[in-house]
């Protein structure tokens, strides 16, 4: 799939069926593990700075009506941006606040509800063999990308929420592979921003692992090479350790092995990512 809307087209090598019924899965173990929570783990404080589980589950709600309005406009052929002005750190927490101090029943419903219209629209779009694009904070993209990047974000966030009250979930292998060619997609897309030309190999190591190319040039590309990449060139480590960090959840560098400036890059925009 491809995106030619703006800038540097985006192509990934992602099947919808596959991605969707990764995040059916995900969203149904996730309603599980917050359906099980006291008013005491509502309160703690989750990974994301400022923010309590109750918070973070309420963005999560916020994240699922936002994708409700995508698929709509999917469905219309809608050219109208969505994330016009979006900003990672601001825009999350200007749209919490009115979320914040809701009876926690209210967000698990509205995020059940909402995950299953969206899956039966997003089938209903795979089916038909619709190859409209969806606007999304890096632009306009194929919209399974859309999807995709609703997987990425529920799923560090299921992380931020569970982990500190001791619930880590078990890593998924489908839903790793998935959150981190999503991952090299937003790492190519700031690169190409800044007008670099370059290949980034990913290896992701570990019972998740998999061996995944970002190509940067007149399009940003994520698939799989041909041959596994080596020892030397390429960003390495265990899966879901990496993939943290390069969203802003531990330090790359320390995590992962690598030509170091892409470490360092790839570091500073997980950074930057935190606050999503």
């Amino acid at each position: 799939m491809t995106s030619r809307r703006q800038g540097a087209p985006v192509r990934v090598d992602v099947d919808p069926p596959t991605l969707l019924d990764a995040l059916e899965r995900h969203r149904a173990r996730l309603l599980g593990s917050l359906g099980a929570l006291d008013g005491a783990a509502w309160a703690t404080p989750s990974r994301c700075a400022g923010w309590s589980v109750g918070d973070v589950v309420a963005h999560l709600r916020w994240g699922t009506d936002v994708g409700l309005e995508l698929v709509r406009r999917v469905e219309g052929g809608s050219g109208e941006r969505l994330f016009d002005g979006f900003d990672p750190r601001a825009t999350p927490e200007a749209e919490l606040a009115p979320l914040r101090g809701l009876d926690p029943a209210e967000h698990l419903a509205a995020i059940r509800a909402g995950t299953a219209t969206l899956l039966a629209a997003a089938r209903e779009l795979a089916a038909r063999g619709v190859e409209d694009e969806a606007d999304t904070p890096l632009g306009w993209v194929p919209w399974p990308l859309a999807f995709n990047h609703l997987l990425w974000d529920s799923w560090l966030h299921e992380r931020d929420v569970l982990l500190p009250l001791g619930m880590a979930p078990d890593p998924e292998p489908a839903e790793v592979r998935l959150v981190g060619s999503y991952q090299l997609v937003i790492l190519g897309a700031v690169l190409s921003m800044f007008g670099m030309r370059t290949t980034v190999d990913l290896r992701l190591e570990g019972t998740c692992g998999e061996a995944q190319r970002l190509r940067v040039g007149d399009e940003v590309v994520v698939d799989h090479p041909a041959e596994p990449p080596g020892e030397e060139g390429c960003i390495r480590g265990d899966a879901v350790a990496v993939i943290e960090a390069m969203s802003g959840r531990g330090d790359l560098a320390g995590l992962a092995r690598g030509p170091e400036p892409m470490l360092q890059i790839a570091g500073a925009l997980g950074r930057r990512l935190a606050g999503m």
